[in-house]
């Protein structure tokens, strides 16, 4: 039996949810418009995705660079990354937002040897004015829902036995799926909103400092133990799959 932990990306390991902040400043406020179109249930997260990077028509790479080094990391997460190797903990990046930024966001911190997963977002080469088309591609969508463009529920369950124990990290709207399947909770924001209104048992914290301290709490005492609830709906989904 393992521990196994997910750790959404945006809002999370870092302090905004850099993918609205990246499209508003290189797409314009009208990516808010199409943001505000997905949240009301107007239009998929494929389909918003697809607007936003329209928006930006070409990217100035250089400019783009600069902006995501300046994205702030949660406090903790870097010796929660330790952390977690040192106890032989599987740890893992989901993200409903794009390899693009978490890939340079990571490197820039030292962290690129962290696993991630996430939708995939190109810009081809500059051409002669420095500025880079770009396309955005879903490699792990579920054609059943349209609610996430990256369904973490799936590619978690993917990446785990029948006797793991699932630990999940999170805060907004794309965790609110992928929660009701883990057994061990860390949540706050939407995610900690969510919890509450449908009975998830969930540990809030602030930074990683708070998830460490309580996930070495747990380990030591022995207390991690699965989610009765959560075991019931993996099960409901691994019956369903031919």
């Amino acid at each position: 039996m393992g521990l196994k932990v997910f750790v959404d990306f945006d809002g999370t390991v870092t302090t905004e949810d850099v993918g609205d902040v990246f499209f508003r400043t290189f797409g314009g406020p009208l990516c808010d418009t199409y943001t505000g179109a997905y949240r009301d249930g107007r239009i998929s997260a494929q389909e918003c995705f697809r607007r936003e990077t329209a928006a930006i028509r070409s990217l100035d790479e250089e400019a783009a660079g600069r902006f995501l080094k300046e994205r702030e990391m949660t406090a903790g997460f870097p010796e929660f990354v330790g952390f977690c190797a040192g106890r032989g903990i599987g740890l893992h990046i989901l993200s409903d937002g794009l390899d693009y930024y978490i890939n340079t966001i990571l490197q820039h911190h030292n962290l690129g040897s962290v696993p991630f997963s996430s939708n995939v977002f190109t810009a081809s080469a500059p051409g002669p004015d420095g500025r880079s088309a770009v396309s955005i591609a879903f490699p792990h969508s579920d054609v059943e829902c349209d609610r996430c463009a990256c369904c973490k529920r799936n590619l978690m369950l993917t990446m785990t036995g029948d006797d793991d124990i699932l630990a999940y990290v999170g805060d907004g709207y794309s965790d609110r799926c992928v929660a009701r399947y883990a057994d061990v909770v860390f949540a706050k924001g939407d995610l900690q909103r969510f919890c509450q209104e449908g009975n998830i048992s969930y540990y809030l914290y602030r930074s990683f400092h708070d998830v460490q301290d309580r996930l070495g709490e747990l380990l030591d005492r022995r207390r991690v133990r699965k989610r009765r609830s959560a075991q019931v709906l993996r099960n409901e989904i691994f019956l369903r799959e031919p």
